[in-house]
């Protein structure tokens, strides 16, 4: 069952944006992760919560449209999203937290400490981006959300992150297909603004990530002003799922640096 995440009264909202399946209220700090495109943080994440150390409160972050908030209007603009989350995630101030984000979730999550703070005053201890090029960087595949329905499949196969069953059955590409197209909306409407963050960003990808180079995430540099590291691991571009034991093996360490 899904949680909500009973942290604020004054906003009843974080319930549905937050999943806790595993409170950890003694934790020293809070680990806030952000999906991929298509994706439903409550599956993503969901043995994070129990797999990562007890030192950290690991808080999925579910978006509209997915999940338990199925029938909510999906979103496709990138900064009023991340307004959202940055909302939500201001009450969340009495403790220590890093942000975590995967594919679409790495533009999200670095927009989001943006908004954090500039506006909350309120800083990530760290951002992690994971599987995806530095904002700057000109887009060299097909724009997905304007491609035709058989295109979008092809290309959806092709990046290997989705079960055939799925791509071959009509009726569940009938719900899967606007949300994932919505989220490629997300990234691919964004337009980047030269700003840099002051808090250490961390970058991962997959060694056999066809579409995301080692090159492509080093360009995250850039984008702060403070310590920057690049890790690879073996694996696609959904090498954070189909590699998920190995990966929180070797992260744990990472986060109790």
């Amino acid at each position: 069952m899904n949680v909500g995440y009973s942290h604020s009264d004054s906003n009843p909202d974080v319930n549905k944006w937050i999943l806790n399946f595993n409170p950890r209220p003694n934790a020293l700090k809070r680990l806030f992760c952000l999906p991929y495109a298509g994706s439903s943080s409550a599956i993503v994440y969901r043995k994070w919560t129990s797999d990562l150390p007890s030192t950290v409160e690991v808080l999925p972050i579910e978006l509209p449209g997915r999940g338990a908030r199925l029938n909510e209007p999906l979103r496709t603009d990138i900064i009023s999203l991340a307004l959202e989350i940055a909302e939500i995630l201001s009450a969340f101030n009495d403790k220590p937290f890093e942000i975590f984000g995967h594919s679409m979730g790495s533009l999200l999550g670095f927009e989001v400490s943006k908004i954090l703070i500039k506006k909350y005053k309120l800083a990530p201890r760290r951002l992690y981006v994971s599987a995806h090029g530095a904002p700057y960087l000109k887009k060299e595949s097909p724009i997905m959300h304007k491609l035709t329905e058989d295109e979008f499949r092809v290309e959806l196969k092709n990046l290997k992150g989705m079960d055939e069953d799925i791509l071959n059955n009509e009726e569940l590409m009938e719900i899967f297909s606007p949300i994932i197209r919505a989220d490629y909306a997300v990234c691919e409407t964004y337009t980047y603004v030269d700003e840099k963050i002051d808090i250490p960003l961390i970058a991962f990808g997959g060694e056999k990530d066809s579409t995301v180079s080692m090159e492509h995430l080093s360009a995250w540099k850039k984008l702060t002003s403070s310590e920057f590291k690049i890790f690879m691991f073996p694996g696609d571009h959904f090498y954070l799922v189909k590699e998920q034991k190995k990966f929180l093996k070797y992260f744990e360490n990472i986060l109790e640096e």
